[in-house]
């Protein structure tokens, strides 16, 4: 089908067609004016809106070193996800010996046990072999038995903490209405993510950093070693409190109370006194103050049974802004489960370490659903703006590990203006020159190349407008190193061609052979720098990526173009054997 010069022609025609539909909006979106770009940058539907309803909405995306924005660069504390995993399979495991009828002293979190009998060990050690393929037992001393996680399952859920947490991440920056925002790992613990045109890094921090895990927890009004301590830190009192049940009785509600200032010197002071079945958190306590809670170890319900939190009134009799939430099937079943057998109990909502609210049970609640209230000593607008956030947060799920800001800084638009600026004056001053230069010394075949890089130039662009590609300063570079690419390719065609008619050849079989004669040198040079693209999109990071993406198109582009679309126009000039060929 290909062998007609003019079905080339002709299908030489429909990709530079089709790539000038692809880029039909990267040139409107490159020459909206600032109001229309802020309303991109904050709607994400916005610029489809603006676009003709017969072409599609994805363009070249200007990086944050073009259009400024901000850059931040999070560590992942996959070490606590392992350690939080641990734990649960240590209850999971509690749940079993319990269900199994096996006699324990103790599972701890680190996965270390201790029987009453051999016959108990004995009896755990073939269950976990049997039913616990994620664990493994490391070792045995008398009635003790030390497991560990599986490593191939070590390996999983640190790589899964991570991915997770780009996934809720990229969520959250969804809702904040970031429409281009780059998201990708680094290394095995970090995550990068660039912001373009966003110019608010405290409310970037506050929505992607917060780790939002909520937690339920049930409370341990039995306990009273609050009584026994002694030395109380100066300024922390301890209050005899309670609370009132359904059935009409009282119960115990014991607790420090302190300065906020004080909650550190409070928590060295209860580091080691807590009883090992319970755990002491904080909460606020009006303004200024603050109160422990002692609360049973296990968490009874989490987040992540969550499917919806909306802002509503606390109460009919409070107007206060709450947030309100409704869990899932399983949720509500545990949910159902837990307020059967606490009637008259508290349980505490925890929100990020700290304890929201502690209600009381006073009836069953078999329909999942559960409210959070907003602290006071604020106005009802900032209340009414942290209940918003929250909702975001809760909605868009919690992070599975706690993630810190290692790196981060705000980029202004003016290096980028520069950029764009003295780019476009370098890359056009640059391409007159080349053009003139292939005319001057090929004459009409070089025409024809110039043609071609061109094409080679709208092709790629095409492509990255096709893929909603980020263009960056090193990208620029990549790219413009393509085209030199395409111009050496040409230059080599041409020369082999020229070498085949000083031998005497006729235009049409000097141009035939010029092409068998300059493919091989042409193809391995374009194999060397895409091996070499390849290498640094994999371990490149960033914008060393984005120059490795350019280098990768370029160099497949510049091949087609060199040697089928400048054959094109050979074949079309030598089609009736003429006796010269302008070179």
């Amino acid at each position: 089908m290909f062998e007609s010069w003019k079905t080339r022609l002709f299908f030489t025609g429909l990709l530079v067609g089709f790539a000038v539909y692809l880029l039909i909006p990267t040139a409107i979106y490159f020459n909206l004016d600032e109001a229309k770009l802020r309303e991109v940058r904050r709607d994400k539907h916005a610029f489809a809106k603006m676009l003709p309803s017969w072409t599609i909405d994805s363009h070249i995306v200007p990086g944050l070193d073009l259009q400024g924005g901000i850059h931040m660069v999070l560590g992942v504390d996959v070490d606590k996800a392992l350690k939080d995993r641990t734990a649960r399979t240590a209850e999971r495991l509690k749940d079993y010996a319990k269900e199994q009828k096996i006699a324990f002293l103790e599972i701890d979190p680190a996965l270390k046990a201790t029987f009453v009998s051999k016959a108990d060990l004995t009896a755990f050690s073939s269950f976990v072999e049997k039913k616990f393929q994620e664990v493994k037992i490391s070792s045995e001393q008398d009635l003790a038995l030390q497991m560990e996680l599986d490593p191939m399952l070590v390996q999983t859920v640190r790589r899964d903490a991570v991915d997770q947490t780009i996934n809720t991440i990229r969520t959250r920056i969804d809702k904040m209405g970031v429409t281009e925002p780059t998201i990708s790992r680094r290394g095995g613990d970090k995550i990068q993510i660039q912001l373009p045109g966003f110019d608010n890094p405290e409310e970037a921090k506050s929505m992607i950093g917060r780790t939002a895990q909520l937690e339920f927890q049930m409370c341990d009004d039995k306990t009273d070693f609050l009584t026994t301590l002694k030395d109380l830190p100066a300024g922390v009192q301890l209050i005899r409190s309670s609370y009132g049940r359904p059935n009409g009785t009282q119960g115990k509600d014991y607790f420090l109370e302190f300065a906020d200032a004080k909650l550190p010197e409070v928590k060295a002071y209860l580091k080691d006194k807590v009883p090992a079945e319970n755990v002491i958190k904080y909460g606020q306590l009006g303004s200024g103050h603050m109160r422990t809670y002692t609360l049973e170890r296990r968490v009874v319900l989490t987040g992540d049974d969550l499917i919806d939190a909306q802002v509503s009134q606390a109460s009919d009799m409070d107007p206060r802004p709450a947030v309100s939430m409704t869990f899932s099937a399983a949720g509500a079943r545990i949910f159902d489960e837990l307020t059967k057998v606490n009637i008259g109990n508290r349980m505490a909502i925890v929100l990020e370490e700290r304890v929201d609210s502690a209600p009381v049970f006073n009836s069953r609640i078999p329909n999942g659903r559960a409210s959070i209230t907003m602290g006071g000593g604020r106005s009802h607008e900032e209340v009414l703006r942290d209940a918003n956030q929250l909702t975001l947060v809760l909605k868009s799920g919690a992070l599975p590990a706690p993630v810190t800001f290692r790196e981060e800084r705000s980029v202004g638009p003016s290096l980028g203006a520069d950029s764009v600026r003295e780019g476009q004056k370098a890359f056009l001053v640059g391409s007159i020159l080349v053009i003139l230069l292939m005319i001057f010394y090929y004459r009409v075949s070089g025409m024809f190349s110039v043609i071609a890089v061109l094409c080679n130039l709208l092709m790629m662009l095409a492509a990255l407008a096709w893929l909603g590609a980020t263009i960056t300063l090193p990208g620029i570079a990549g790219l413009l190193l393509t085209f030199g690419m395409a111009v050496d390719a040409n230059v080599i065609i041409n020369e082999r061609i020229r070498e085949e008619l000083r031998r005497g050849k006729m235009p049409k079989l000097a141009v035939e052979t010029g092409y068998k004669s300059a493919f091989t040198a042409v193809f391995d040079s374009h194999v060397t720098s895409f091996i070499a693209g390849v290498v640094l999109w994999e371990f490149g990071t960033g914008p060393v990526q984005n120059f490795a993406m350019m280098l990768i198109i370029g160099t497949v582009l510049s091949i087609f173009t060199a040697v089928f679309i400048t054959r094109v126009f050979f074949d079309m000039v030598t089609a009736r054997n003429p006796q010269e060929l302008s070179i």
